[in-house]
């Protein structure tokens, strides 16, 4: 994983703030779930803590596996998020990595062992990570009774293609709903400078970003929140399948935070699909039985020790 280059210079700072982070990590990071969920959407999945291996399995039988990072659970049962390295079951240093870069970069949700699980706290926090690590794809795995397991995802196969004008809009115009972003230019410009986008502003304050098969116009209202989207096309293409909005391939994007300002849907040519919420399992604590066997398992595993035992 490499440290990310945003608008803003690197995301290893001194003492970041949590809401910084998530801003440059947002539409990025849900381009990258837009990918994943291309790729991988309808796979079981399997994930090797001893070996750091996160495996898919297609429908057909088929399998991909990438490398994977643990950051944390998210337990509704206690109502907390728990950081992976407070996980007491000895995982090898290796799984830990971007959590441990996490907190060593003095944010200050990182440095405790447990939070409170409020509003979209989890996907925030994986947004953090992204910031620090560069690797901007995540999962979030149901192991058990409402619990989930956040992991990072890192693999050639997982690299984003050629940004297109179809896929920019639709990154943009979702991304608002997927999580709060406070700083709408700051997040524009860092999706811009990860991308490779050459961005200027119009001499309206609104800003126009040169995609390789067109340009893409964001507008902003007075308080500096996107208002529009608009795109010109340099040759016809076939207009983009609509798809869930949904920044993770088995759960629904989650609510803004209710303390944030929230800003007016921007107006595109083609709003995005949405989909209802999938009903949520029983809550449950930290320490789930071993985790529910995949679709594509055909034979049940014998009950072991759980991977997300609580400390203390």
């Amino acid at each position: 994983m490499t440290e990310p280059q945003t608008a803003h210079g690197t995301a290893a700072q001194d003492v970041p703030a949590l809401q910084d982070l998530v801003d440059d990590a947002a539409f990025l990071s849900h381009e990258h779930q837009l990918h994943l969920t291309d790729l991988h959407g309808d796979d079981a999945w399997a994930a090797d803590l001893t070996t750091g291996v996160f495996t898919f399995t297609a429908p057909d039988g088929g399998t991909a596996t990438c490398r994977l990072q643990f950051l944390g659970t998210a337990a509704p049962g206690p109502g907390t998020w728990m950081w992976a390295w407070q996980n007491v079951n000895g995982f090898p240093d290796a799984v830990l990595t971007a959590a441990e870069s996490t907190r060593r970069t003095g944010l200050r949700e990182a440095a405790e062992p447990e939070l409170p699980l409020a509003d979209d706290l989890a996907h925030r926090l994986a947004l953090a990570a992204k910031a620090v690590t560069g690797s901007f794809a995540h999962y979030s795995a149901p192991v058990g009774g409402g619990t989930r397991a956040w992991f990072l995802l890192d693999d050639a196969d997982l690299a984003l293609p050629a940004p297109s004008v179809p896929r920019v809009v639709r990154t943009l115009s979702e991304g608002l709903l997927s999580v709060t972003v406070v700083d709408h230019r700051r997040a524009v410009a860092s999706y811009a400078s990860a991308r490779g986008l050459p961005a200027v502003e119009d001499g309206t304050g609104a800003v126009v970003l040169d995609v390789p098969d067109g340009t893409v116009t964001v507008r902003f209202d007075e308080r500096g929140r996107i208002a529009g989207i608009s795109a010109s096309s340099r040759r016809t293409a076939a207009p983009e399948a609509a798809a869930p909005l949904v920044a993770e391939p088995e759960a629904a994007a989650a609510e803004p935070a209710a303390s944030a300002p929230t800003a007016p849907a921007p107006t595109v040519s083609e709003p995005p699909a949405g989909q209802p919420a999938a009903p949520e399992p029983a809550p449950a604590e930290h320490e789930p039985a071993v985790p529910e066997p995949s679709p594509a398992e055909t034979t049940p595993e014998p009950r072991r020790r759980s991977w997300f035992r609580r400390r203390g």
